[in-house]
């Protein structure tokens, strides 16, 4: 049988990042995540608003139209010191597939750290949603420590990690 082959496996396939980032970052990837826009196709929640900036919550909004989490991704582009200009996901989805085919160490950090950030967005989302233990501004901080101890467990990039972590 022959399956036809999608533009964001790179994303996927081989990211370093923990298996429940990559679930969400498939998720988001296929429109897949139940975003409350979602959620309103099936009766299930009525109030359609992003919690964080009271616009209409769907995926392109959420992952990086949205101030909040625009600005958390630009922050950690910035930490890599990758020069980009953040847009929305169908955009950013095409820039980080054409990013991750390369074969080169910062490749490889921003394929975690987009998994990385989706999953951590969508937890701070899902926090705001059940009103549980939501507190602003651990979030660059979360994606950073996890894409650092993902990738540090590859022996060959532990250079490139900790020149990142000295600036």
């Amino acid at each position: 049988m022959h399956l036809p082959k999608v533009d964001w496996r790179v994303l996927v396939c081989r990211n370093r990042a923990r298996p429940r980032a990559v679930i969400i970052l498939w998720l988001a990837c296929q429109n897949r995540l139940a975003t409350k826009d979602r959620m309103g196709k099936f009766g299930v929640v009525t109030d359609l608003k992003c919690l964080f900036c009271r616009c209409n919550e769907d995926v392109q909004h959420l992952l990086f139209e949205c101030c909040y989490t625009k600005k958390i991704w630009e922050t950690v582009l910035g930490w890599l010191n990758v020069n980009h200009s953040v847009q929305g996901w169908s955009e950013e989805r095409k820039w980080l597939e054409r990013i991750c085919r390369s074969k080169n160490w910062r490749s490889k950090f921003v394929q975690v750290a987009i998994a990385e950030m989706i999953y951590a967005v969508w937890i701070e989302r899902n926090k705001k949603v059940f009103n549980r233990d939501y507190r602003e501004g651990l979030v660059v901080d979360s994606i950073i420590d996890n894409t650092v101890n993902r990738i540090w467990e590859c022996p060959k990039y532990r250079d490139r990690i900790a020149k990142l972590l000295v600036i």
